[in-house]
């Protein structure tokens, strides 16, 4: 099952990863007319028909698995957000988030979905299980010391943000801001992810 997600990226990454997802498409459906005419698709009915039909499906989805054809975004952005992943020692198996918890790019302390100048476009995109869950689990757990962090400050110096810079001195807000640099949102992640995909990994 995919989980769609929402992401804050600027135009151009936007219109770069429409173009890429654009050109594996032609490229796959070019290969579908050549393998179908190879193999007298046109002139075949019944059972053989079926059978060659289901063959070109299954080389397709190979196609796909391997990274040959990825005709859709979230195929576009896979390998990339795969190689992330693993390079930061989220993929893996994580418990599940906890019922009621803060979603990873709503957590305290974190900087929020239009983080940096010119994330105006918006990415939909669909993730496979596969993907989604070891970056929202392992987002979620990694988050923790820090989170817990962010709030034994906010206890000691005052609830939000604005209640405690405005009392704390200088050498705790430095430290708040330290602690805060640690948290990581899912937004982080894709966005790295989406840098790396359009430039080829």
């Amino acid at each position: 099952m995919a989980h769609t997600m929402v992401l804050a990226v600027s135009p151009h990454h936007l219109e770069q990863l429409d173009a890429l997802v654009t050109s594996h498409r032609d490229a796959e459906e070019g290969w579908v007319r050549e393998e179908s005419s190879r193999l007298d698709l046109p002139v075949l009915r019944g059972a053989e028909r079926r059978d060659v039909q289901a063959r070109i499906r299954a080389a397709r989805q190979k196609h796909r698995g391997t990274g040959r054809h990825r005709p859709t975004r979230a195929l576009a952005l896979a390998p990339a957000l795969r190689a992330e992943l693993d390079a930061r020692g989220l993929l893996r198996d994580w418990d599940p988030i906890p019922a009621g918890a803060p979603t990873a790019g709503q957590t305290l302390g974190g900087r929020g979905p239009h983080t940096g100048a010119g994330l105006i476009a918006r990415l939909v995109v669909a993730l496979p299980k596969e993907l989604w869950t070891p970056l929202t689990r392992g987002i979620h757990w990694t988050n923790q010391p820090h989170l817990r962090a962010l709030q034994e400050w906010g206890d000691h110096w005052g609830p939000g943000p604005a209640g405690g810079r405005s009392t704390a001195p200088p050498k705790a807000l430095a430290e708040r801001a330290r602690t805060a640099a640690h948290i990581t949102t899912t937004g982080a992640i894709l966005r790295t992810a989406l840098t790396h995909a359009l430039n080829g990994l």
